[in-house]
């Protein structure tokens, strides 16, 4: 069951780099956190990012870097500085776009700022 399952995956990565959801550039990130890891702790800085935010674009952006840069504290004790920019960014857009609706839920829970 267990080469199944690793044959699955393999092939479900294939098809989306054919597809260009994901793409080599964010490499990094792939391999020590994945969308949902970083999604568990939106709510988590919900409040504080919407607070530090004056825009939709702007606060989808920062929740993600955030809940990002806070699992790979976590899990590797990695700081910002640590980090590749440019794939941070390109991850950061790429988990944006998977939960777009999520986020957008959160932002429109706030009684100021409705989209």
């Amino acid at each position: 069951m267990y080469l199944y399952v690793m044959n699955l995956q393999e092939q479900i990565s294939r098809i989306q780099s054919m597809m260009g959801i994901i793409n080599e550039t964010n490499i990094f990130f792939r391999r020590r956190v994945t969308p949902p890891e970083i999604a568990s702790y939106f709510d988590v800085f919900d409040n504080k990012t919407f607070d530090e935010t004056d825009n939709y674009a702007d606060y989808k952006y920062n929740l993600v870097l955030t809940s990002l840069e806070h699992v790979l504290w976590i899990k590797f004790k990695l700081g910002w500085e640590e980090l590749p920019e440019k794939e941070e960014i390109a991850y950061i857009n790429l988990v944006s776009e998977i939960y777009e609706d999520e986020i957008k839920k959160l932002y429109n829970k706030h009684p100021i700022r409705q989209l």
